[in-house]
């Protein structure tokens, strides 16, 4: 069997599966891999044990561990096959007997290769590396099936071993896309999924020994710890009216946000506009938008993405045509010209007060360029300039610091897509897995039927992931 044809036979008996799955972290995550399941094709485990096996040929190693328990079936195969010694470790201690975490017949100072089907974190095969060693074992080498591409292989490197996998995550989808087993938007949602959760090892073993929840600020702490005046503004709206919910409406004409902000004004935080495609942007919609959101108790958001250099960035913001800052309370800014554009920005003096600038972070696009590296450095950035820059745009875990506001776009109650990139999150999702504070909906809200009500909709749900997260 060869990997193309492994990797088919894997997706056909339900090893590997697409759809919506919650990991042990919490994340919901668009693919799963079960591996448990090859116990019932014997021919697959043989075939898999085989080429783990070629993987190992130039290692040196006396005995065989699989992490458990998927990976149990695995090195017992390659054991029985190639007459290797097996060691069982015990997911927990027996309380009888010999109470032993590690079972088999071996020395101090032997070697041992260890196993395991897919390599995350790299948190249980650590666990697993270890209570080897603990019992004098030598480790240098793992192997697993498939590497998830989230961090894990990087660590075990940082911890001193040397993993191996037969596929990584990416390979088996381009043998799926190029065998027609999966859709291209399929393909794109689950890369920039791996992309955007990235796992810290550290983090990660903290809070599981912690055992504390991994998101738990409240808007209350938020706001108290928030230096600017309009996260504070924003916060007070969000308790007060007992909303998270940031509406973009991304509608052609002013005339169409207006009559959309009638309609929903009463169950947002916020409204989101991009005010140079409206070709009929005057002073005078200005001043009813205005009138709207002081009426309706909202904040006005102008996604502006300002992104050049210094002495350009502040023109953006206090000049041309649409004199943003004048009336914007919150306004977006790429990260790409670096912490410079920020400083640019503070000396125009709107962000000291009247203004609050927002860092985009990362895309909800499915091939968007923003990296982790780079989602990172946005953030660090945001969390240095707590004085203008007041939270991050970003689909993945909230900032560090309580005093930034995390708001995620791309959020909508069926999961899906578009034909232009987009891919979206669902509110549970959102606030359970990735700690988000201000959901941003767009069409899942302007496109409905009954835009009021759906607003509604939206605020509840939200609402209620929020609570159930604090």
């Amino acid at each position: 069997m060869t990997k193309t044809e492994l990797a088919l036979a894997l997706v056909d008996i339900d090893v590997l599966q697409f759809g919506s799955f919650t990991l042990k972290s919490g994340l919901q995550s668009p693919f799963y891999l079960d591996f448990r399941r090859i116990v019932g094709y014997p021919h697959i485990l043989k075939a898999i044990s085989q080429r783990l096996w070629a993987m190992a040929a130039d290692l040196e190693f006396e005995h065989l561990c699989g992490v458990p328990y998927a990976a149990l079936s695995l090195s017992s195969t390659m054991s029985i096959l190639l007459d290797k010694p097996l060691i069982i470790k015990r997911k927990e201690a027996k309380n009888h007997g010999t109470k032993r975490m590690v079972e088999g017949v071996f020395k101090s100072g032997d070697t041992c290769l260890v196993i395991d089907d897919v390599i995350s974190s790299g948190i249980s095969m650590i666990e697993t590396l270890e209570a080897l060693e603990a019992e004098g074992l030598v480790i240098g080498h793992v192997l697993s099936i498939v590497d998830r591409m989230q961090g894990g292989v990087n660590t075990l490197a940082k911890h001193g071993y040397q993993a191996h996998s037969l596929y990584t995550v990416r390979e088996l989808l381009n043998i799926l896309l190029e065998n027609d087993r999966i859709s291209e938007q399929t393909y794109a949602e689950t890369i920039k999924f791996i992309k955007q959760n990235q796992i810290n090892f550290e983090q990660l073993r903290q809070r599981q020994q912690e055992g504390a929840p991994r998101f738990r600020h409240s808007y209350a702490e938020i706001a108290e710890q928030a230096p600017h005046p309009v996260a504070k503004r924003l916060l007070e709206i969000v308790q007060r009216k007992q909303t998270n919910l940031c509406l973009a409406a991304d509608l052609p004409t002013a005339a169409e946000i207006l009559a959309l902000a009638e309609k929903a004004g009463d169950s947002l935080c916020a409204l989101k506009l991009h005010a140079d495609t409206l070709p009929d942007f005057s002073a005078e919609f200005v001043a009813a938008l205005r009138r709207l959101a002081d009426e309706k108790d909202f904040l006005i958001f102008e996604d502006r993405k300002i992104a050049d250099i210094g002495s350009v960035a502040q023109r953006q913001l206090v000049g041309g045509l649409h004199q943003i800052a004048a009336w914007a309370d919150l306004v977006t800014v790429h990260a790409v010209a670096g912490a410079s554009s920020i400083e640019a920005l503070e000396k125009t003096g709107a962000t000291a007060k009247d203004v609050g600038l927002i860092l985009i972070a990362e895309m909800s696009t499915g091939d968007t360029l923003t990296t982790a590296d780079y989602a990172r450095n946005a953030s660090k950035i945001a969390a240095a300039y707590p004085n203008s820059v007041i939270g991050i745009v970003s689909q993945n875990e909230r900032p560090q610091s309580t005093a930034q506001i995390m708001f995620t776009p791309g959020i909508h109650l069926e999961q899906s897509g578009d034909a232009l990139g987009q891919t979206y999150q669902s509110p549970a999702t959102a606030f359970a897995a990735r700690g988000v504070d201000i959901i941003i909906v767009g069409r899942g809200i302007y496109a409905a039927e009954n835009p009021t009500e759906k607003a509604k909709e939206y605020q509840r749900i939200a609402w209620q992931a929020y609570e159930k997260r604090t």
